[in-house]
């Protein structure tokens, strides 16, 4: 399911050497020697580049590409929160659903190429229990193949309360369309008190590693109705229901001494109060995220201003390094929102699917149009994937 990007491939630098030494006569050993290195690292700073890039998306003029369901359906008032698996040619596009009641429900919609979807005559696919971590609201479905039919992931909240909840939960299907069967426990849990992600953990991106193991990466943060210090964390697993979160032993106080994030902004930067995970890609350096990221304007900092898509990079998933050129994609790429009065306009909780050469990536308008939108960008042929 996870896509594999490989690397680019380098110059036969013995067939250019063979190239040029014909061409220089009179070179004694020393030289030759010497001019052999100076050649080699020429010739690698050139043309070598090892270096992961982020892919180029273009907005699909025709967006959205999902809006909110009829009057009266479960999901008429906003629709949010993409997760798409390309399975057997076609897309299913999982997506989060709210009515006026206020309850959130997961919902699915299907396109034979992923442009143009159609909803599940099912809707929703999965609902809240009624009881227990996951009562009132279920949303953020992170769909993956299991070793036997296919895992959900997905945030919850017990009672009523505006965005997401405290609990990360875990569902399983023999089919995309479901029935969807839930543990009756929470798979990961909201930090104590005074922790970074002491109010609520969202899945944002499962990787399974080729031992066997598994890597959760969610966000969180310690209060959601004051934006600001959303970070991304890191949880590990041997069977992807027990998970234990990553903590550095050097950090000992609040708001890091239970678990760290791995990922997190810089104050002033672009990305200074949000950095909130998406798709995490296996690359043969390591690993590559695409995260949403934000601040606030300095000019009114009561105006919500997260929106734009960023690129980061890790050797071992734990250290990360961001694009220096990031935002790589945001609001004043994509049409349908630059109409949404400036500060309000985000793009955001974006989900990437890979089709031959073309990579889709869809994403939400957030709390100004709560529709979801999509991009593509092609896939050089440099870079292969698996699916």
């Amino acid at each position: 399911m996870l896509p594999v990007r490989a690397a680019e491939p380098g110059w036969s630098l013995g067939y250019l050497w063979f190239q040029i030494s014909q061409s220089v006569t009179g070179m004694n050993m020393k030289t030759e020697i010497l001019f052999f290195i100076v050649f080699t690292l020429t010739i690698t700073c050139c043309f070598r580049n090892d270096s992961p890039s982020p892919l180029k998306f273009t907005a699909y003029e025709h967006n959205p590409v999902l809006g909110p369901g009829k009057p009266g359906s479960w999901d008429d008032l906003i629709v949010f929160l993409p997760c798409v698996i390309r399975h057997n040619v076609t897309f299913y596009l999982f997506y989060s659903g709210m009515s006026k009641n206020g309850k959130t429900s997961i919902g699915l919609a299907i396109s034979p190429d992923g442009y143009h979807f159609t909803r599940f005559g099912g809707n929703p696919v999965f609902i809240p229990d009624d009881k227990g971590f996951d009562a009132f609201s279920v949303a953020q479905a992170l769909v993956l193949k299991g070793d036997s039919g296919w895992v959900m992931y997905y945030n919850s909240t017990e009672t009523a309360e505006w965005g997401p909840g405290p609990f990360i939960g875990r569902a399983t299907a023999t089919d995309l369309t479901g029935p969807w069967k839930r543990i009756k426990t929470p798979v990961l849990t909201h930090g104590g008190m005074g922790e970074w992600d002491a109010d609520f953990v969202i899945p944002s991106s499962i990787v399974k590693l080729h031992n066997g193991s598994w890597l959760m990466y969610y966000s969180g943060g310690a209060q959601f109705t004051i934006l600001g210090d959303y970070f991304t964390g890191l949880a590990f697993s041997k069977d992807g229901i027990t998970w234990q979160k990553y903590n550095d032993p050097a950090t000992k106080e609040h708001p890091f001494a239970e678990s760290d994030p791995v990922i997190k902004g810089e104050p002033g930067d672009w990305d200074g109060m949000v950095v909130w995970s998406g798709p995490v890609l296996k690359i043969p350096t390591g690993f590559e995220m695409y995260y949403l990221g934000g601040t606030r304007p300095i000019e009114n900092p009561n105006i919500r201003q997260i929106g734009h898509i960023g690129y980061a990079t890790s050797h071992d998933g734990i250290h990360w390094e961001k694009y220096p050129e990031n935002p790589v994609f945001g609001v004043q790429k994509d049409p349908f929102v630059l109409s949404v009065p400036e500060g309000e306009a985000t793009i955001e909780c974006p989900s990437m699917v890979f089709q031959d050469s073309i990579c889709f990536m869809y994403y939400d308008y957030g709390p100004t149009r709560f529709n979801i939108g999509m991009a593509t960008a092609p896939v050089p042929l440099t870079h292969l994937h698996a699916h």
